[in-house]
Parts: structure tokens; C-alpha cells; sequence
């Protein structure tokens, strides 16, 4: 069982697959070109096409900016702020954007690792948000602050914006913040 955590300004920024822009990787399971799961941030300043990643799971959502549209295969999506939309990795994908939007993406080699992706709110007022153990918890403060604890309510540290932490415990939330929570399942 552990807490790992990670400062915003220590995250390391790597290019798109397909050389299009920038992403900042917050988490890998794997070694980065053959990776089991991924969890990374990204900058879209222009519309393009998405990196090709067959036999990956994607889930993404949109944190910042105006929303996204996807042209996909067979169908158009809209990304909404903090709503997520799962994919898969390997069909071609144009997205349109009309300005700079920045997204969460989180990604799993089929038949290695699942996932699931919420975004939660809070003000200080609020409850503690109590998340079960997962083999991987990847927290990622979208804005604000919060404090983690263990189960136990001992406190680990004050995240803020940017700053992301994996767990293999059970933690306790709270704080005026916004946060995505990835849980990611080992296969």
C-alpha cells in the first residue's frame, strides 16, 4: 500500500505520437512505449488528429476551454467539461476545437488494464470523498487544493493545481477543489 505523489512543476512534458503537440504524462504502469496504462494531460491549441494507439482504451475529458468536438468513424461526440467519453484508441480521430482547450486522457492496453474516470467538485463545507483501495488510484487536482489522507485520516500532504498522486490505498478527500480520479484495474 502506498501514496505517491508528484508536483505540477515536476511533471514531465513528452510530444504526441504523432508529433502534433505536447502531452504532460502524470502516470505510466509500463515503460512508456509499451505501457499498460497511461495517464497524461494535454494542450490543444488547434484542431488535428488524434494519435492512432490500436489495442488501447481511451477515456478522455475535457478540463479546460471550449468544448471539443470529435469527428470519429461513424459518429461525432462533443466533449464537455468534466464529463468523460471513452474510445477506442486505434480508430482514426479528427477533433475540432475553436481556441486552447486542455484535456485529461487516461489509457489502457486491452487485456492488461480497465479503467474508469470521475471528476468530483467540492467546497471546504463539503463531506470528505472516502476512495476505495484500486490497484492504481491516479488523482489529478484540476483547480484548487485538497488534502489527502490515508484510511487511517492521517494526513499525507496538500495537493494543488496540477500536482497528481497514485495510490494503492484507500484515501480520504477533502477540500475546496476540482479533481479527476482515474482507477485503474490490472487485468
Amino acid at each position: 500500500m502506498s501514496i505517491s505523489i508528484t508536483r505540477a512543476a515536476d511533471l514531465r512534458r513528452v510530444p504526441w505520437r504523432n508529433g502534433q503537440g505536447l502531452t504532460t504524462e502524470i502516470a505510466v504502469g509500463g515503460p512508456p512505449d509499451r505501457f499498460d496504462w497511461r495517464v497524461s494531460r494535454a494542450d490543444v491549441a488547434h484542431s488535428g488528429d488524434f494519435s492512432l494507439f490500436p489495442g488501447i482504451d481511451r477515456i478522455i475529458v475535457l478540463t479546460d476551454g471550449p468544448d471539443i468536438t470529435l469527428e470519429l468513424p461513424d459518429r461525432t461526440h462533443t466533449l464537455l467539461v468534466d464529463k468523460p467519453f471513452c474510445f477506442d484508441g486505434g480508430l482514426p480521430i479528427r477533433c475540432v476545437v475553436d481556441g486552447s482547450a486542455r484535456d485529461l486522457n487516461v489509457m489502457t492496453r486491452r487485456g492488461a488494464a480497465a479503467a474508469s474516470l470521475t471528476v468530483w467538485t467540492s467546497s471546504a463545507t463539503d463531506d470528505a470523498l472516502v476512495l476505495p483501495a484500486a490497484d492504481h488510484l491516479v488523482l489529478v487536482v484540476l483547480e484548487g487544493a485538497l488534502s489527502l489522507a490515508a484510511a487511517d485520516g492521517t494526513v499525507v500532504d496538500t495537493l494543488e493545481d496540477g500536482d497528481a498522486a497514485v495510490c494503492t490505498q484507500p484515501v480520504t478527500l477533502a477540500g475546496d477543489a476540482r479533481v479527476a480520479a482515474a482507477q485503474i484495474a490490472m487485468s
